[in-house]
């Protein structure tokens, strides 16, 4: 007979990955009343979740993939990280700032233009 790994409330012990989030092995689930699936105690654990959390599911070629908004969270993180620290003095939101600011000057240029061929005033930038 198995034993309770998995099953059990006690806290289990499982390895952790390189971004720190943890990960555990296959396990037999059993599809009850309704399609209900009952995630173990271990694997939500790992993640990041707790009874009455809600999570975000998806099926690509046929695996099931579950996903908590913690574990998204600490993924973006770490990812963030990783380019923060390939990429000294790099601030992405300068950077987006800049191409928004460009992008909303060309809006305002094509706007003024077509305004101007129809006999009306330019808007003014702001």
């Amino acid at each position: 007979m198995p034993g309770k790994r998995g099953f059990s409330e006690e806290p289990q012990s499982f390895e952790g990955s390189q971004t720190g989030l943890a990960s555990v092995g296959l396990t037999r689930l059993k599809i009850g009343d309704g399609g209900r699936l009952v995630i173990p105690a271990e694997m939500r654990a790992a993640m990041m979740v707790k009874p009455g959390d809600t999570v975000t599911a998806e099926v690509v070629d046929g695996e099931l993939r579950i996903y908590s908004r913690a574990v998204v969270l600490a993924q973006i993180a770490a990812e963030a990280a990783k380019f923060k620290a390939a990429h000294p003095g790099v601030s992405l939101v300068d950077e987006l700032i800049a191409d928004r600011r460009e992008e909303a000057r060309k809006e305002l240029e094509e706007a003024n233009a077509w305004r101007k061929a129809h006999g009306l005033p330019p808007f003014e930038p702001e």
